[in-house]
């Protein structure tokens, strides 16, 4: 059986215990994930004895060359009728639907045409299957993590006072677009001075100034797998609140060492968050810690498992790829993140972020590149 079978088997046999006769599914990432087709739209039907990529016209030759192990279907010039025509003519009774992804109206739709079928809210049935990465998955996802690697070490040699926040994001989106990145993750975080306070600021006209906290948070996706890193650096030392800068800086990156320590088979998202939590609570700063101290990153940015404080008690899964993200924000005076991508194996955590973690930076170009603004 190939991967994507053999992802599809898994998710069949998960049906009886849901009281399914199928499942429907048209999540982008889930489709991706049971079929390896990379289109925009269609369905995928999973049965006790159903496998069926349901696409319109636009996709049947693409799906058939990017998904050659499951029955592509042609589902007709209106895709979502046409399918639900097709769970009809199957005799299929109970079907459950992805809770989180299908609208009220849509849910409507499929009613009007299956009426007959029993549609059944269903949450988490391949997402729970995608939380523990395959190894061709953490290659992926390596792959990613080396481009936005390179992208926060060309942060480092290039930003320089009075380049605007907006700018350097903009040729940090460029540089990972000309280094690997079918695209960027997520909208990159560029956030100077008393906007790095404000955990998803987003970049500005305001300029960059030598000798003040900078937050950059970027993610590369390559083969379909997101990466996400955050770095808080100045460039040259920092001139004003430089003390506690250097206190909140280090309190911050213990924090993200004793996460990623406790990473460990075992463990739940709740406790490795804790791990994080305690050392920035006593410190006193409890209170601006006011995230999770991490997420799953795949084929979605944000998917499970999370490490927080209302997170399940139950292990996380071996395998899964967590992002491990502390940070102490101060309002309106300035803030520091650290962010690394961890996978959990059986002998712990795998840090796949390589990039260099500081807190000052004295990038060559520093010098010559004149103050505006």
């Amino acid at each position: 059986m190939t991967l994507y079978a053999d992802r599809r088997a898994a998710l069949r046999a998960s049906l009886d215990e849901a009281g399914l006769d199928a499942l429907f599914i048209g999540s982008a990432a889930n489709r991706r994930y049971l079929t390896g087709f990379v289109g925009s739209a269609g369905y995928v039907l999973i049965g006790r004895e159903t496998d069926e990529l349901l696409v319109d016209g636009r996709y049947v030759t693409q799906a058939r060359v990017q998904a050659p192990d499951i029955n592509v279907r042609f589902a007709g010039t209106q895709p979502q009728q046409g399918a639900c025509e097709r769970i009809t003519e199957l005799g299929l009774r109970k079907v459950g639907f992805e809770a989180l992804q299908v609208t009220v109206a849509r849910l409507d739709k499929f009613q009007e045409h299956a009426p007959e079928v029993e549609w059944i809210s269903t949450r988490d049935l391949v997402e729970n299957l995608r939380a523990a990465k395959a190894p061709v998955e953490i290659e992926a996802l390596r792959r990613a993590v080396a481009v936005s690697d390179g992208a926060i070490a060309h942060a480092y040699a290039m930003a320089a006072p009075g380049m605007t926040e907006a700018e350097l994001a903009w040729r940090l989106e460029v540089w990972m677009r000309e280094h690997g990145a079918e695209k960027l993750a997520f909208d990159i975080i560029v956030a100077a001075g008393e906007n790095s306070s404000r955990p998803h600021h987003h970049p500005s006209q305001r300029p960059l100034r030598a000798g003040e906290p900078i937050t950059i948070d970027l993610g590369a996706v390559v083969e379909g797998y997101h990466s996400d890193v955050t770095r808080t650096f100045s460039i040259g030392p920092v001139i004003e609140q430089a003390e506690e800068y250097d206190r909140v800086w280090h309190l911050v990156d213990r924090a993200r060492q004793a996460a990623i320590a406790a990473l460990q088979p075992g463990v739940s998202g709740k406790q490795a968050d804790q791990a994080a939590r305690d050392p920035i609570t006593a410190a006193g700063h409890g209170e601006h810690f006011g995230h999770g101290t991490g997420h799953g990153v795949g084929l979605e940015i944000h998917e499970g498992p999370r490490l927080s404080k209302i997170a399940p008690e139950t292990p996380l899964p071996v395998g899964c790829a967590v992002t491990v993200e502390p940070g102490v924000y101060l309002p309106e005076r300035f803030g520091v993140r650290i962010e690394d991508l961890v996978v959990l194996g059986p002998d712990g955590a795998e840090v796949l972020t390589q990039v260099a973690n500081m807190p000052v930076v004295m990038p060559a170009t520093t010098a010559a590149m004149p103050q505006r603004g």
